[in-house]
């Protein structure tokens, strides 16, 4: 599969923690990505990607398959491929917009000049020393140094083959630890999931989990007040009254588009925005307790920003703010000795 330039498999596969949610499996020192692709009733494979080295050389796919596989089959596993990893969004305005706003970065702030005394004993620093605080830039209101995400690729965020699973997996990110969203779909993939070639098994589509109650979520899936989202998701898509996979690539605007996701039940402000974030749309930031607490660590804050502090940090990435807060935020994850997510 071709792919941009710059693109780095790695960078994109752990944009975030999907990569670790069954069925996906990553694994590092290959650098080969893998899961089961349901490609129509009945019919799986299990597929893997990897590059084929050198900028620019694209990916190699391997599809293992009982029996063999069409011509369309082999194409429509590999265009699910390509919309899990982003392939066809073009990420160059904002490349182009980090550069320039790089350009436009203040230089290190200078320590304050000695007190002066003012009029009446009062003591004062001269205005023109030293500028005032709404006229620079504090460490804590500095942009980010991204330059480092546009040279290697960065920004692609893995998504899921279908939007509907991409759904499901944010419902069951939501107050809960990382420990507990494996669990659940893993579950989700275990009990629903249809056999694919090598032991593994597909995400469940909404048919498969609209057959069930929402008693078995409770109890089987351990998802919690999260029970009734997901039977009345999974219903909705079944039924053909709600086609999510539209939403990928809709003409929509963000507002428009996000006004959609929050209807449904179980999507907060939170999970409205992280769905956005997975359909391309950073004008959000999909703020929660970890990214609150990781920008107070490093902007020198002892405590949380304010939701409203945080806006006006990433104003000037325009439509790209919520790319650019997590991208600084998740910047130690893409280093020579990475802080693993």
């Amino acid at each position: 599969m071709r792919t941009p330039v710059p693109f780095d498999l790695d960078l994109t596969v752990r944009s975030h923690g999907f990569y670790d949610l069954a069925p996906w499996s990553w694994d590092p020192a290959r650098r080969v990505l893998a899961r089961p692709l349901l490609l129509g009733p009945g019919r799986a494979v299990h597929a893997e990607v990897a590059e084929r080295g050198g900028p620019g050389g694209g990916l190699a796919v391997r599809l293992t398959a009982e029996g063999r596989l069409t011509a369309a089959e082999s194409d429509e596993a590999r265009r699910q491929l390509s919309a899990a990893l982003g392939l066809d969004e073009d990420l160059a305005p904002f490349y182009a917009l980090v550069r320039g706003l790089a350009g436009r970065q203040a230089p290190p702030l200078p320590d304050p000049p000695p007190l002066r005394r003012g009029g009446k004993g009062r003591a004062a620093r001269d205005p023109l020393a030293f500028p005032s605080i709404g006229q620079r830039a504090t460490r804590r209101d500095r942009l980010p140094d991204l330059l480092w995400a546009a040279e290697r690729g960065a920004g692609r965020m893995l998504r899921s083959p279908t939007v509907f699973e991409d759904a499901v997996k944010t419902l069951c990110t939501t107050n809960c630890s990382w420990a507990l969203t494996r669990a659940m779909t893993s579950k989700l993939v275990s009990e629903l999931g249809e056999p694919a070639p090598g032991g593994g098994r597909t995400f469940p589509t909404a048919a498969a989990m609209a057959s069930r109650s929402e008693r078995f979520y409770r109890d089987v899936i351990r998802a919690g007040y999260r029970a009734p989202f997901l039977a009345a998701l999974a219903r909705e898509v079944a039924s053909g009254a709600l086609d999510l996979e539209t939403w990928r690539g809709s003409a929509l605007d963000t507002a428009a588009l996000g006004a959609r996701i929050a209807v449904l039940a179980g999507f907060g402000p939170y999970a409205t925005e992280h769905l956005l974030r997975l359909l391309g749309r950073h004008d959000h930031l999909a703020l929660d307790s970890w990214t609150r607490a990781k920008l107070a660590r490093l902007r020198g804050r002892r405590r949380q920003p304010t939701d409203r502090a945080i806006r006006r940090w990433y104003a000037p990435f325009g439509r790209y703010a919520g790319l650019a807060m997590w991208l600084e935020v998740t910047a130690d994850w893409h280093q020579p000795n990475p802080a693993w997510p």
